[in-house]
């Protein structure tokens, strides 16, 4: 073990400073941005892992990654560097860097008036370990005892992860405890460090190495309170984002990994999947018959997924970018006739062929595996038996991948694809991928599988209809993985259990650079959900970023989640599927905004308000900044107690004409029917009023409908359409509403100008709540 400390005086650089330390390394220091400041300890040599595909100022990265010291993208403010009372002093702007040379330890302050507040500090005589013998490296920071820590991604348990330790590690988890289960499927080394009176500091290591947070859970006699991270790699990338609240660092994050991808309308509507139909010896008549009779019985649905049954083949297992001829004996008329129906469909592909793969020879020969030390594919168990994973880091694997993506699926007539079973979960030590021409130990760059997969599946796909803007799904992947599609928080476990802890991982993920997220409807492995568990679940989901049903119980009689498995409560899962129709203008809008700013479309409330109440981490969420959903989460209750934020003129009961005070308890109706609902006074929302029954995702007329306050008030909103699928919103051709809501004692007026070309703009009607007996008046464009 070495403790790291300085070995020399410190040299000034053009954003900030270098330090030799000990053992070979070097302490770099950047400022960044003004929000930004990076720290690196770089063994002599460079790290084993030289480039980031995490970190993206410009939008995306090249395919081979980009340096992990690049500074390109970034703003590059002005900095100071002086040396005082035994401390070299990095300054630029509000925030400075404290270095204490040895042993070495850095503070992070932050400009408050006349004064400087220390927002992360180390652990105070030994911060930074080399553990040569375990090839590990240890940081330490001093942890307060009243500071909350958030983000990790998809961790399981309440928001609040102090107390906890966590490994950020990519693994096949299906059928987790979605209270206790750790890992799962994603890799986001990113923590928000919160104080007690609110203010945040963000901060995110570089690395796709498998990596341990222990955020408070381990306590040492001869310390003071800490927290500390355990990476496998030599030395380490970090970079501090400054707050001061949480609403500052999340879209920060984004602005600093790349701004998540704008997906087509339709794959924000309610979508079906199940292996069980793909699987069945007669997939193509299944298939087609659920279709049909979700148009019968008036199920509003947009999409309809393939799980991966469509490739076996007599063995029963997967051979991704084959068919099975059987199962689907005419190709074309199945398909032709899905569109005729109105639907989209997207189908699984895997990223392993099993050594049965009818490609695995010629695959093997080309080189497109990752490999061992000997040359050979590095085999590792599979979904299935014995496979290789493709070297997605290779070109000519990207290549292959790329055309078997557009011959075998999109040619096929699927419109998108679905990454899956991507956790990479490689662990032979000596194996390498290509690294896009420069080799990389595969075991400390698992997470860039699921990455470049995606992407290739991404590019592919925009390939083909270039004017089109593509979607694509992935299970796993690390932080970046918007830049190109959405994902969801894996195979869950049929319980109310679930239901209540799926709610905090969602939002982590929110939190944590994922925005589009959701949860598998009524559970995807387990027992059969109950007609009251079911419905709340399609209840949860009607207002997430995605809402697909999807299931594999093999061991019932009855395997699938269906939308009228249930048939007491079957009027009751419609009702909510035309909420998220209702809705998706609203879910459309903030999608936008998400891919503009980063801001997150659904997040605990505690990232909206700084009440103490929203700390206690409720069963609700927030869905952008005006709505509070609050879902029963307890069987057998038919009601539900939320205490609300404090805001002005309080808030809306979404389905009476109530208006509850903000900053107090309310406890309203939760029957199995309804989805509690709340809206701030202010808000001005964009609600369907009509869909084309073969297409509900593309709302024939809207209602913006306002939200008043009894008192006088004037606020402002955004609302955003366009044509659902092009990139022609990038260049102003869209419809761009700004709606200016003024309230009087006697009078209300709402005026909506259009900022942008007016394209997919749907007929507009307006809608007073809490109107009382003021008079209205509106102007629309």
């Amino acid at each position: 073990m070495t403790i790291l400390s300085a070995t020399g005086p410190a040299e000034t650089t053009p954003h900030g400073l270098d330090l030799p330390l000990n053992a070979g390394f070097t302490l770099k220091v950047a400022v960044l941005e003004d929000w930004l400041t990076r720290i690196a300890i770089v063994p002599e040599g460079g790290f084993r892992v030289d480039r980031t595909w995490t970190i993206a100022p410009e939008g995306d990265t090249p395919w081979e990654g980009r340096d992990r010291l690049s500074t390109d993208g970034f703003a590059l403010p002005q900095v100071t560097h002086e040396a005082a009372n035994d401390l070299e002093i990095v300054t630029s702007g509000d925030i400075r860097v404290l270095v204490e040379p040895a042993p070495l330890r850095l503070a992070v302050q932050r400009r408050e008036g006349g004064s400087w507040r220390t927002v992360m500090q180390d652990r105070e005589r030994s911060a930074y370990y080399w553990l040569e013998a375990r090839g590990g490296f240890r940081h330490y920071q001093t942890r307060h005892p009243a500071e909350r820590h958030y983000g990790l991604g998809d961790k399981t348990g309440p928001l609040d992860r102090t107390g906890r330790r966590f490994r950020c590690l990519q693994i096949d988890s299906m059928g987790y405890n979605a209270e206790l289960s750790d890992p799962l499927y994603k890799h986001v080394p990113f923590v928000m460090v919160e104080a007690e009176d609110g203010t945040a500091t963000g901060l995110l290591y570089d690395t796709l190495s498998e990596m341990a947070v222990d955020l408070g859970a381990e306590h040492s006699n001869y310390y003071d309170p800490y927290r500390h991270v355990d990476i496998l790699e030599k030395g380490m990338v970090a970079y501090v984002v400054a707050g001061p609240r949480l609403a500052d660092i999340v879209p920060r994050l984004a602005q600093l990994t790349g701004r998540p991808h704008l997906p087509p309308r339709w794959s924000m509507g309610f979508a079906f999947t199940t292996m069980h139909h793909a699987d069945a010896p007669n997939a193509q008549e299944v298939m087609t018959g659920f279709a049909e009779r979700c148009r019968a019985d008036d199920i509003p649905i947009s999409a309809i997924h393939s799980g991966s049954g469509y490739t076996t083949r007599e063995d029963g297992r997967r051979y991704v970018f084959t068919w099975n001829e059987t199962k689907f004996p005419d190709r074309k008329a199945f398909f032709a006739r899905l569109k005729e129906l109105g639907y989209h469909t997207c189908a699984n592909v895997k990223p392993v062929l099993l050594k049965e793969h009818p490609a695995y020879p010629e695959a093997a020969e080309k080189g497109l595996f990752v490999k061992r030390s000997d040359g050979s594919p590095a085999v590792e168990m599979f979904w299935g038996g014995e496979g290789a994973s493709l070297d997605l880091s290779n070109p000519e694997t990207i290549a292959w991948w790329q055309a078997g993506i557009r011959t075998q699926v999109l040619g096929q007539g699927f419109d998108a694809a679905w990454n899956d079973n991507n956790e990479a979960e490689l662990w032979d030590e000596t194996a390498t991928v290509d690294g896009l021409g420069r080799p990389l130990p595969a075991i400390d760059v698992k997470p860039l599988q699921a990455l470049l997969m995606t992407r290739a599946t991404f590019e592919a796909t925009k390939a083909r209809e270039p004017e089109k803007r593509p979607y694509t799904i992935s299970r796993a992947g690390p932080i970046g993985i918007s830049r190109y599609g959405e994902t969801w928080t894996g195979d869950n476990y049929t319980s109310w259990h679930t239901l209540k802890w799926n709610i905090r991982g969602g939002v982590s993920m929110s939190l944590s650079g994922m925005p589009f997220i959701g949860h598998d409807i009524g559970g995807f492995a387990g027992p059969k959900p109950g007609p009251e568990l079911f419905t709340r679940f399609v209840q949860l989901m009607a207002l997430h970023p995605r809402a697909v049903m999807n299931s594999w119980k093999p061991q019932l009689a009855e395997p699938v989640n269906l939308p009228w498995m249930h048939p007491e409560v079957t009027d009751h899962v419609r009702e909510a599927l035309r909420l998220r129709y209702r809705f998706l203008p609203l879910l459309y809008s903030l999608a936008h905004d998400c891919h503009r700013t980063g801001a997150p479309i659904v997040a605990p409330l505690l990232y909206h308000f700084p009440d103490v109440s929203c700390r206690k981490d409720p069963d609700a969420f927030m869905l952008g900044p005006d709505v509070l959903v609050a879902p029963n989460v307890t069987e057998g209750a038919d009601t539900v107690t939320i205490d609300l934020p404090k805001v002005e003129g309080g808030w809306h009961d979404f389905w009476s004409e109530a208006i509850h005070d903000g900053g107090t308890r309310a406890t309203v109706p939760a029957p199995l029917d309804r989805l509690p609902i709340f809206v701030r006074s202010g808000a001005v929302l964009p609600l369907a009023m009509d869909w084309a029954p073969t297409s509900p995702h593309e709302a024939k007329a809207v209602a913006l409908a306002a939200f008043l306050g009894a008192g006088s008030s004037t606020s402002r909103r955004t609302v955003f359409f366009d044509d659902g699928e092009s990139w022609r919103y990038r260049d102003g051709d869209c419809s761009l509403l700004a709606c200016e809501l003024t309230a009087g004692e006697g009078s209300v007026r709402l005026t909506v100008t259009e900022q942008g070309s007016g394209r997919g703009q749907p007929e507009l009607f307006v809608e007073m709540r809490g109107l009382g007996e003021r008079m209205a008046e509106h102007e629309l464009p």
